[in-house]
């Protein structure tokens, strides 16, 4: 049983201070009285009073205090001791990080993009542990698996194309980022492993499929052999963008290739669907975005239990004296202090008296 939250002790300092206040503004009213004129006079002249009447008012207005600052206290009935299990899997992020994510087709541009779709996927997820890889023309683990979702956010803020000094794309060297991200590899059918290493293991590539290096296929078979499901979003448009230049921070021009032509970048679906042939192929365009069935695919992809946690449970009982504290309120506004029945009669014979006394 747990009846009252130490944290809100200080909440019955309300009382006395509501006493205090009370008694000052009785002792303040009497003082006045007597400012005012003889006592018995104005004790005649307020004969519409009914000083009791204040102090039964006072007292619940007290009350209602003292029980509003229980309930803040928040009491508690009872505990219930509950198990509660941790189900989830392993998601590794693969983002291409090249220059050509640069191009702004899709508005900001592909990389922005495709960072906020990643942040919006990783708030719809509970329980998985997510990490992060940055790959261009090589491939490295910026984030290792966590369920720490703010520290994977700011590693997904500081990728830029300028990580990785390799240019080009290559996508297998993300699979296998992404595989090193996992950890030790394993069958897909392996159940003797400890819980860490039974938890299904998705891989997403996020890309605009422009693969000028790698072997797809082996990659693929890569992924397969360690009981990764490998699924891929292409971020682009077919008619593509210029791929601007930047300098500190300012653009300064456009790429061109070898004969000086400005290099327009298109979005590559073949490759990124070629290699989630056993998973699922997701497109970022320029107005919608399919990403959003990525949890959808992660559930058929599973989850197991890894951990579960017992923690104590009560039955909260704020409510009760919460509205006690109402309902003596309420009484305290409908409780009148004057007779209704003040008539000029108590007047006259109070202005008869201080005539006879003349």
């Amino acid at each position: 049983m747990d009846w009252l939250h130490p944290g809100y002790m200080w909440t019955l300092l309300l009382v006395p201070l509501a006493v205090g206040i009370y008694g000052w503004v009785v002792r303040r009213r009497r003082a006045d009285r007597e400012r005012f004129g003889h006592p018995a006079t104005v004790q005649r002249l307020a004969t519409t009073l009914r000083p009791r009447r204040r102090m039964w008012k006072a007292g619940l207005v007290v009350g209602a205090l003292l029980l509003g600052a229980v309930a803040l206290m928040g009491p508690r009935w009872g505990t219930e001791v509950r198990t509660v299990e941790r189900r989830g899997l392993d998601l590794v992020v693969a983002l291409d990080v090249s220059a050509s994510m640069r191009a702004q087709d899709v508005p900001p541009s592909r990389l922005r993009r495709a960072k906020n779709e990643i942040r919006t996927l990783v708030d719809d997820l509970s329980g998985d542990r997510v990490g992060l890889v940055l790959f261009a023309g090589s491939g490295f683990v910026q984030s290792p698996l966590t369920t720490d979702y703010g520290a994977f956010r700011l590693f997904l803020d500081a990728a830029a194309p300028d990580q990785i000094s390799t240019p080009g794309t290559d996508v297998s060297m993300a699979v296998d980022a992404g595989l090193q991200a996992f950890g030790a590899s394993r069958p897909a059918d392996d159940t003797t492993a400890a819980p860490d290493e039974t938890r299904p293991r998705a891989l997403l590539v996020v890309s605009d499929g422009e693969n000028h290096a790698g072997d797809l296929d082996a990659a693929r078979q890569r992924a397969e052999e360690a009981g990764v499901t490998l699924l891929t979003a292409g971020v682009g448009t077919e008619d593509g963008a210029r791929i601007p230049v930047y300098e500190n921070g300012r653009r300064v021009n456009y790429k061109r290739n070898r004969q000086g032509e400005v290099v327009r970048s298109r979005l590559r679906e073949a490759p990124l669907t070629s290699l989630a042939r056993s998973g699922a192929y997701f497109r970022v365009g320029a107005a919608s975005s399919a990403l959003s069935d990525v949890p959808a695919a992660l559930r058929q992809v599973g989850a197991t239990t890894y951990g579960a946690e017992r923690f104590a449970d009560y039955e909260e009982m704020y409510q009760w004296p919460l509205a006690a504290a109402l309902l003596l309120l309420l009484a305290a506004s409908v409780l009148p202090t004057r007779r209704r029945d003040a008539s000029a009669l108590g007047f006259e014979g109070w202005l008869g008296g201080a005539r006879d006394g003349e």
